[in-house]
């Protein structure tokens, strides 16, 4: 069984982002989004159709499912653990705790993670995360780690 990467995560925030939940996104939209080729954009579509994260729809694009809906959710709410846990214990700014969210991230244990989890209140103001409300795409918009993925992919 093939195992959800970082990249196609990444991926499946961006397709979020455009809106796959609510409407299939065709590779034009995401490779210029992106800045990837249509041909790697495909791809990835449909790799993440194989991996069972959405349909993909011939001529329209891919649409998420509840199952990628489910990873991106979790991966924003990670991210903002982490991201407050660096605001609150170690005073960094929004933007730089965000920045260091995404990087310690790519690599963090389950176990320290959790130990952070534990300390973490999500008290501190997000740019998306409020834990009553599940993000939407326009909450994105306004996240500098979604504007980060998007400018640098």
């Amino acid at each position: 069984m093939e195992v959800l990467t970082n990249r196609d995560k990444e991926y499946l925030r961006v397709l979020f982002l455009l809106k796959g939940s609510a409407n299939p996104v065709g590779p034009v939209e995401l490779s210029k989004k992106i800045g990837v080729s249509k041909v790697c954009a495909f791809q990835k579509m449909r790799r993440l159709e194989v991996l069972g994260y959405g349909k993909y729809i011939l001529r329209k694009g891919l649409q998420l499912n509840n199952r990628a809906i489910s990873v991106v959710e979790q991966d924003i709410k990670r991210h903002h653990i982490i991201e407050e846990f660096l605001q609150s214990k170690l005073g960094l700014s929004h933007e730089m705790a965000c920045i260091e969210a995404e990087e310690l991230d790519k690599s963090m244990s389950k176990h320290l993670f959790n130990k952070i989890k534990k300390n973490s209140t999500l008290s501190s103001s997000c740019c998306t995360y409020d834990p009553v409300k599940k993000p939407t795409a326009n909450d994105l918009k306004k996240c500098p780690w979604m504007k980060r993925l998007i400018c640098k992919s």
